[in-house]
């Protein structure tokens, strides 16, 4: 992509503009006076936000991401599409998809009249897509950044058979250690603890969430709105969602951690994953022509 070409058209002056960034990776950096926030094109991926109120980024990204056509950047809020976790179907394709790992499109930026701004980024099928996942679909992202960060994710179904999707936004929230935060709002939902070696085990939450341990689940039936505390950093992370009723709670812990070559060591006290999902027992079908929007509002707010 061609960084000059880029500003030309969607610049935003003193507002919004293109960079080159890790990797040679294309960039969208914004600072409008409610909050900084870097995007990349890249996987349509939000690396970073920070809130002019704030202190520290609302998102982690590893040190040892990596940067680079076709690997996943770890971190930020990467979209997880058209399958959340493992190949559904078995045939050893990569986890979590091919949305993560593609270059988008950038077809509007602006600035809204509250001051926020607003990105939209597409992906649509093609011949890389089809060999992989035979669908004809168009992919939009609306990204606002403002006093509060907003992801819509839509899917358009453009063929003429039905298709079904699980899908995600991966959220990445550093925090001062995630052995002392808690993620409220989940107390008496049912989860599969995917942790567990064997048949997956279905245990209800009791109280908080809480990291003492590895921790991988996927709730259901949850709320709307969710809430980490975050006493070290003295903040709550408030997440509102919108057409999802799962979500994974994630924290790989010492040993995963130092398995994963894109984590540093120590990177598990860094962050925990609470992720707006449509996965498990909620599969979503498209019919032809039709659409589905996921979406999450992330709001920071002082502790206590």
């Amino acid at each position: 992509m061609d960084i000059d070409a880029l500003n030309a058209e969607f610049g935003i002056a003193g507002i919004l503009s293109f960079t080159q960034g890790r990797g040679a990776l294309p960039m969208i950096e914004v600072d409008n006076g409610q909050a900084r926030a870097l995007i990349s094109v890249y996987a349509g991926q939000v690396l970073a936000y920070q809130p002019s109120s704030a202190t520290d980024d609302l998102l982690f990204v590893s040190e040892r991401a990596y940067f680079a056509p076709s690997r996943g950047i770890k971190g930020g809020i990467p979209v997880c599409w058209p399958w959340f976790g493992p190949d559904p179907e078995n045939q050893g394709r990569g986890g979590h998809g091919f949305a993560r790992t593609l270059p988008w499109t950038v077809h509007a930026c602006e600035s809204r009249p509250d001051g926020s701004t607003l990105i939209r980024l597409g992906l649509a099928d093609d011949e890389i897509t089809r060999a992989v996942w035979p669908y004809f679909f168009n992919l939009w992202l609306e990204i606002r950044v403002g006093t509060t960060l907003a992801l819509a994710l839509t899917t358009r179904n453009s063929g003429d058979a039905p298709f079904r999707i699980t899908q995600g936004l991966h959220a990445y929230f550093k925090v001062g250690d995630a052995t002392q935060v808690r993620v409220e709002g989940l107390d008496g939902c049912d989860y599969i603890d995917k942790s567990v070696g064997g048949a997956d085990a279905v245990i209800r939450q009791a109280g908080p969430v809480t990291v003492v341990g590895e921790v991988n689940r996927i709730y259901e039936q949850v709320p709307a709105q969710l809430c980490i505390e975050d006493p070290l950093l003295a903040r709550r992370i408030r997440i509102d969602t919108e057409h999802s009723r799962t979500c994974v709670v994630w924290n790989p812990w010492i040993e995963t951690a130092r398995a994963m070559d894109d984590l540093d060591d120590a990177d598990y006290r860094r962050f925990i994953c609470v992720e707006t999902v449509n996965t498990a027992s909620e599969v979503i079908e498209i019919p032809s022509k039709g659409a589905y929007r996921l979406a999450a509002e992330y709001r920071v707010e002082p502790y206590p």
